[in-house]
């Protein structure tokens, strides 16, 4: 099993299942596989979804997300075919992990994605709140970022009412 399906098997069983949320119109996103890329309606939102990967020497986690353009050239994802949500995967190990969940609001207003008034990202790194970054503009992101964050290490105490108020934005 690869990782997309590894990962959405596991955030299914414990935040999803429990909480009525049903997967629908799952897809893989071939693109972006390296990081768990994929697509899915939940409920009524739909979630892109990607495992950030931990990097040697920096604090946070790296995550790419983009898509091919009629030309076959990378570029951001743009607002308006952006989903509801992007959800991202934070793993320190197979028991400490978490979910930054991003309405595309935010991610618009962080210009990430691209809008006719911003160029958009390709890729960002995430810091949980386990990470301790040192850098001004490290510090700066994680700041915005982890209002959107949720630590699912512990499955007897998931922060449910917080996971289904990110999910429903």
């Amino acid at each position: 099993m690869n990782q997309f399906f590894k990962a959405l098997a596991h955030v299914n069983k414990i935040v999803y299942e429990p909480n009525q949320l049903t997967l629908k119109s799952i897809q893989e996103e071939k693109q972006n596989l390296n990081y768990g890329a994929g697509t899915f309606q939940l409920a009524s939102r739909s979630v892109r979804f990607r495992v950030a990967k931990k990097t040697p020497n920096k604090a946070g986690q790296f995550v790419a997300f983009w898509e091919k353009d009629k030309n076959d050239t990378n570029q951001p994802f743009t607002y308006e075919k952006a989903p509801n949500l992007l959800v991202i995967n934070a793993f320190l190990s197979n028991d400490q992990w978490g979910q930054f969940i991003f309405p595309k609001d935010i991610l618009s207003k962080h210009d990430i994605l691209k809008t006719s008034t911003t160029k958009g990202k390709m890729a960002i790194r995430v810091y949980p709140d386990w990470d301790i970054p040192t850098s001004k503009q490290a510090k700066e992101t994680q700041k915005w970022q982890l209002p959107y964050f949720v630590d699912l290490s512990d499955t007897n105490k998931l922060p449910m009412i917080k996971i289904l108020e990110l999910y429903s934005q």
